[in-house]
């Protein structure tokens, strides 16, 4: 019966401890740039000959990315999306071509923190 128990006991604490070390991402916090790409930034961040596609590399990213978010000067959501599920060296598109002209925050949001980037639509 003790053996009973101690297995009951040993389960809900590995449970317990499996959620209690779980990582969750948020908006909060921001990252520098550099300390989480392998290239430079024009190699990373690019828009066509348009304009209009805002092209992502997470190849050259040192870690994964979970979303992807655009916030206008005030702050609000503009657009997001999550992209946890896309293979480590895809190359994400921004399409802002039913986007106002003007300035952004792109926010990539990683079990770290974020990691932001200033965008200017035109």
């Amino acid at each position: 019966m003790n053996v009973r128990k101690l297995f009951f006991v040993l389960l809900i604490a590995t449970f317990y401890a499996a959620g209690a070390n779980a990582q969750t991402a948020s908006l909060d916090g921001n990252l520098d740039i550099n300390n989480f790409i392998t290239s430079s930034e024009s190699d990373i961040f690019f828009f066509d000959n348009e304009g209009e596609i805002c092209f992502i590399d997470f190849a050259n990213f040192n870690v994964n990315i979970n979303s992807v978010t655009l916030l206008d000067k005030q702050g609000n959501e503009v657009f997001t999306e999550e992209v946890w599920d896309l293979p480590v060296n895809a190359i994400y598109e921004l399409n802002t071509k039913d986007i106002r002209e003007g300035e952004y925050a792109l926010i990539l949001n990683t079990y770290k923190g974020n990691i932001r980037k200033d965008l200017n639509i035109k």
